[in-house]
């Protein structure tokens, strides 16, 4: 564990082969090429680096409950685990599978009602992901690794990797509530499982759709279309869920056109009132791609079932695959959080100098990029629960490619932004 904290003035730090640096203020960069520094802000940043763990693959990170604390759960050729806590130890609990990989996609939920979350994940063939089956995996007192239960087969004869995978939760027409999860098979079809009174059993596979567009990725969940549920936005369409999703059809509209350059539906998504009109809007990063976009889409009221309206927040940001909204500076409006990669998914040159940004709201459609870090890429970063001690959480890995770059290294790791206490 290696922390480090800013204050008020400019600092540097190397910490092995990355550079962060943390700024009292920031840069504005939102119509130009020149970048005019801020004074007036202070936004500190704490890094906290959890392993260091060579080549091996790491494709995703989540937050987990537990009754003896709070821990982060990875996975990639196997699953590992470490305390939220001042001295975290890896634990490894469930050991790599020959021939096996875990796919992006994955979350944590209290599958089994104990007050503490399990962790779903996807395995397959490697290096393909193909002849994907879901899982959700339980700790077990007393018992070394975590126990595995199988949710369902996904496509036995197909590549069916789930990119993105969400929880879930519904109400019934009579009140009945129920959870599940949500996620896209082959960056195209959007299903959902429902969790069964007996978790153990297969659970039951709902279709949402299929995507009218291939290529599309990302996923953010919330009250879209007003109703109170909880609607799935996927690369650059949104499914509106009907009173009851275990029995009607979705309605599936589209909200963006970044997928006609092909890879600007793989994006990065969140949900959030980033105008202050009251109403939801969806904010997407282009995830895999250099010089790409971060904008945030308004619905417009005058054609609600067609294209929303785009506000560009920034442009040429090196395949930024993590993104998170929250009011991180807490002046009552939501600020984004991007964090770039160190080398995208494809054909793609290595970034130097992987950043991680904030873009603080000043309301008008306005944002203040701020530079909180800069030297470990990052790849599916997430926001933690808020802390008891007012900080924010953001926690995740970098995505490496040893097949294009043999020098890449994996880390993981955790910010906490805010003063400490």
């Amino acid at each position: 564990m290696i922390p480090r904290r800013w204050g008020s003035k400019r600092r540097r730090f190397l910490m092995g082969s990355g550079l962060f640096v943390g700024l009292s203020g920031g840069f504005l960069s939102l119509s130009s090429n020149q970048e005019v520094a801020l004074t007036e802000r202070s936004l500190p940043i704490q890094h906290i680096l959890l392993a260091q763990l060579g080549p091996e693959h790491i494709g995703g990170v989540t937050y987990r409950r537990g009754l003896g604390g709070d821990s982060l759960v990875a996975w990639g050729d196997r699953i590992l685990e470490w305390p939220v806590t001042a001295k975290p130890e890896m634990r490894e609990v469930v050991p790599a599978q020959p021939g096996q990989v875990y796919s992006n996609g994955g979350c944590a939920l209290d599958v089994n009602g104990d007050g503490v979350d399990e962790v779903i994940l996807a395995r397959g063939r490697a290096p393909a992901h193909s002849h994907a089956r879901l899982f959700w995996f339980q700790r077990v007192p007393k018992e070394t690794s975590w126990r595995e239960h199988q949710v369902a087969v996904l496509n036995p004869d197909e590549w069916a990797s789930p990119h993105d995978i969400q929880p879930f939760a519904y109400r019934r027409p009579g009140g009945r509530m129920g959870q599940g999860v949500v996620a896209v098979l082959a960056r195209q079809q959007l299903v959902w499982f429902s969790l069964p009174p007996d978790p153990a059993v297969p659970w039951e596979r709902h279709e949402i759709a299929t995507l009218p567009a291939t290529n599309q990725s990302g996923m953010a969940l919330g009250n879209v279309a007003g109703h109170g549920r909880r609607d799935v936005v996927c690369g650059m369409f949104w499914a509106e869920c009907p009173s009851d999703p275990t029995r009607d059809p979705w309605i599936v509209r589209r909200f963006g056109n970044w997928d006609d350059n092909r890879w600007g539906g793989m994006a990065q998504l969140a949900l959030g009132d980033l105008d202050g009109d009251g109403k939801m809007d969806i904010v997407a990063a282009e995830a895999e791609i250099p010089e790409a976009r971060l904008g945030f889409f308004r619905r417009d009221a005058a054609h609600p079932d067609g294209v929303w309206t785009l506000q560009l927040i920034d442009t040429g940001l090196y395949c930024p695959h993590s993104l998170a909204v929250a009011d991180v500076d807490t002046d009552g409006r939501l600020d984004v959080i991007v964090g770039e990669m160190t080398a995208g998914g494809w054909d793609f040159p290595l970034n130097p100098r992987p950043r991680l940004l904030a873009y603080l709201n000043r309301g008008g459609g306005k944002f203040d990029r701020l530079t909180l870090a800069e030297g470990l890429g990052v790849h599916e970063m997430a926001l933690a629960p808020q802390r008891f001690d007012g900080r924010f959480m953001l926690y995740g890995a970098d995505e490496i490619q040893p097949f294009k770059f043999p020098d890449m290294r994996t880390h993981v790791s955790y910010w906490l932004l805010g003063p400490a206490p």
